[in-house]
């Protein structure tokens, strides 16, 4: 009688891989020294970004003015509070023992969009009416009545 491992090499189709790192197996893994303050003041900080984006949000349009700082200030908000979203996801989803070249690229895809989101938004802001000007001009516009599909019913009929 064959082998097992002459049985079952026929179906597969990649060589063995070795499950368990090398090494002694009962060995604890390393912990780092605790720190009472490791990843607080990033987290305080992602909470301070997000609460700062309610005032920031709200105050142009509450106030009635339109000021290029406060624009600049909601872009800044949006973009540093959308960059770190995003950092988290990456730094969540993304496991850099088991994929660090595909972690390394999505951490400078987010940098590049985190860059291209700031000059669009730079570009909205200087030549442009601005953010809370063009968000005032939507939420003010009126309907247009479908006048363009008129005209077709009327020559059919």
């Amino acid at each position: 009688m064959p082998p097992n491992d002459a049985i079952s090499a026929p179906f597969h189709s990649s060589a063995r891989r070795q499950i368990l790192p090398p090494g002694p197996l009962n060995d604890p893994a390393p912990v780092p020294p605790p720190s009472p303050t490791h990843g607080s003041y990033h987290w305080v900080f992602e909470r301070a970004m997000s609460a700062a984006l309610i005032p920031l949000t709200i105050a142009p349009f509450a106030a009635g003015s339109l000021n290029p700082v406060m624009d600049a200030l909601l872009c800044a908000g949006i973009i540093i509070h959308s960059h770190i979203g995003f950092q988290s996801v990456i730094i969540d989803y993304v496991p850099d023992k088991r994929l660090p070249k595909t972690r390394a690229f999505f951490w400078w895809a987010l940098r590049a969009a985190t860059v291209v989101a700031a000059i669009g938004f730079f570009e909205f802001e200087t030549n442009d009416v601005g953010v809370t000007e063009a968000i005032k001009r939507i939420w003010t516009a009126k309907r247009k009545e479908d006048s363009y599909v008129e005209p077709v019913l009327r020559g059919v009929a």
